[in-house]
């Protein structure tokens, strides 16, 4: 079965705005999962730091004293939660901006590529008119 030159158009159409479409809803489903890891991480770095501050305002040299402070253990294990901490935040700040951005592309790509078919079905139909008007001359 052969396709008119109209079905071919109209599903060139909706294949080029639909698979836009689909990936920027794609990319912007990942990259909110990907916000809601980095928020976490963020809290929970900002509230290892809180702790740790809150133990060294108890005890300056609760990181370098082994032998007498109180608090070594506990600003030890702070200190090193936050600085793993660090990492997973950076590791998470890149993969949300990794999916943000081509979200944010692909939808602007979807409403450009919507009014570029527009501009281009108006010509086409245009040029069916026109080639409609000169068979009917013709006959």
């Amino acid at each position: 079965m052969k396709l008119a030159k109209k079905t071919k158009r109209l599903l060139a159409y909706v294949g080029i705005i639909g698979g836009c479409a689909v990936l920027a809803m794609t990319f912007f489903t990942i990259s909110q999962y990907e916000k809601a890891k980095y928020q976490a991480s963020l809290n929970t770095q900002l509230m290892c730091q809180n702790r740790l501050n809150k133990i060294l305002d108890a005890d300056s040299t609760a990181l370098e004293d082994t032998n007498t402070s109180a608090y070594h253990s506990a600003a030890v294990w702070w200190n090193k939660v936050n600085e793993d901490f660090k990492i997973i935040t950076a590791k998470n700040s890149a993969a949300y901006k990794g999916t943000a951005i081509p979200a944010y592309l692909l939808s602007m790509g979807a409403l450009v590529s919507f009014g570029l078919v527009l501009k281009h079905a108006e010509k086409a139909k245009e040029k069916e008119d026109e080639e409609a008007v000169i068979k009917k001359g013709e006959q």
